[in-house]
């Protein structure tokens, strides 16, 4: 099984918003993830930033 966990954000800035998240992943198989040196990990992280432009 995996877990996940998701913090996200709305930071507004006039008609500007910014909407950064981070994401979590973790499970109990050694096998479900590759880390940046190509190694077998049992989590793994991301992150994204999202602006949007009202008009």
């Amino acid at each position: 099984s995996v877990t996940g966990i998701t913090f996200t954000a709305n930071v507004k800035a006039g008609p500007l918003t910014l909407i950064p998240e981070v994401r979590f992943d973790n499970t109990s198989k050694s096998d479900q993830f590759v880390d940046g040196n190509g190694n077998f990990t049992t989590g793994a992280s991301q992150f994204v930033l999202a602006a949007v432009y009202a008009f």
